[in-house]
């Protein structure tokens, strides 16, 4: 069930995961836009590319497939690497540990210049950042939310908008307009990740790197602000 922003943990506010949903529709734009046509974000497309790859005997694409579906692990595993590290030494430092690490990253892809190795360098890098994003970050205001993403959130809208209209649930209605906000955010930022690409090719990365920064200021001075009851 939802709850209110109040009593939440600083990064499992809604402004958070508008912040960050607008990171992942831009970066899905800016790697499709600049970086070769792929969208690094999620790996569906990767892994089902590689068993055509392999079907159809074409070696020499492998790696292109596997690069960015190993990083996206690695990615994962990153993630629960410095939530135990940090956890460990009872520091509340965890997602913004990760988003300064994703920041990190977004600056190195902004350095790799454009073509197609270089681009599927990239690309990885950026897998490896929404993997980052995609495990540390996984609730806001009580719902499962994902940010790099959108197909688990349309769905999840269209559930809470049947509950709330059919069945007659308040509180799904508000669940619903929870997802069809985040939706909404993302396509604007795939949006704003054009426009960016159009207007600093790969210097595009520098908008999110600062809505990233942005969210580490929001979480640092929510932890420092006494809960309003």
């Amino acid at each position: 069930m939802a709850r209110n922003d109040s009593t939440l943990v600083p990064s499992q506010r809604l402004r958070i995961a508008y912040l960050l949903a607008l990171v992942g529709g831009y970066l899905d734009a800016y790697t499709y836009v600049l970086r070769g046509g792929v969208f690094a974000n999620a790996q569906t497309g990767n892994i089902i590319k590689l068993g055509i790859a392999f079907c159809n005997g074409a070696r020499d694409t492998y790696l292109l497939f596997l690069l960015p579906i190993t990083f996206f692990a690695a990615g994962i595993f990153c993630a629960k690497l410095i939530d135990d590290a940090l956890t460990s030494r009872r520091l509340r430092l965890v997602r913004r540990a990760v988003l300064a690490v994703e920041m990190l990253g977004l600056a190195i892809v902004g350095l790799i210049p454009l073509g197609e190795g270089a681009d599927t360098f990239a690309n990885c890098i950026v897998s490896f950042v929404a993997a980052l994003q995609y495990e540390a970050f996984t609730t806001f205001r009580g719902e499962a939310i994902v940010t790099t993403m959108t197909t688990g959130n349309l769905r999840k809208f269209l559930d809470a908008l049947y509950d709330g209209t059919m069945r007659h649930d308040p509180e799904r209605l508000r669940s619903a307009a929870v997802f069809f906000v985040v939706i909404f955010i993302f396509a604007l930022g795939a949006y704003l990740g054009t426009a960016g690409c159009n207007l600093l090719g790969r210097a595009a990365v520098v908008p999110p790197i600062a809505c990233l920064g942005l969210a580490i200021a929001i979480i640092t001075i929510l932890h420092k602000r006494p809960a309003r009851r």
